[in-house]
């Protein structure tokens, strides 16, 4: 179960006042965090800890080239765009804006980075115990 949790932080005029542009900015910061534990912990309830290492190490594999395949793509729409490439593989729709696939490239890679650094940590507890 991902819970997504908002945090509304007041700040004070001194943290503002830095620049220019930061006195401009709103007096409250947005801060969102994204919780998995309570997903992965159900996971590992239901699989145990030996099949959920495997599967986040086959989860890792096969993200590290997707992000890889959606930058190439992000890549390939932005040189469409310059006139440096051929005809982009999408045509209309939200796949065809290159921002889409840069986006979905870092965000990839960084699900990949969180799954390695979860990983590293539940094999260094169960070391421990």
């Amino acid at each position: 179960m991902a819970v997504l949790k908002i945090i509304l932080t007041p700040q004070p005029a001194g943290a503002r006042a830095r620049s220019g542009v930061a006195a401009t900015t709103s007096e409250s910061t947005i801060k969102s965090q994204f919780r998995f534990e309570g997903a992965l912990a159900l996971i590992s309830q239901a699989f145990g800890n030996q099949i959920l290492g495997q599967l986040t190490n086959v989860l890792v594999a096969l993200l590290t080239p997707a992000a890889l395949v959606a930058l190439v793509f992000g890549m390939w729409r932005v040189c469409t765009d310059l006139g440096w490439a051929g005809v982009f593989v999408i045509s209309g729709g939200f796949f065809s804006h290159w921002q889409v696939w840069i986006a979905l490239s870092i965000g990839l890679k960084m699900l990949s980075s969180m799954l390695i650094a979860w990983g590293s940590r539940t094999a260094k507890f169960s070391e421990e115990n």
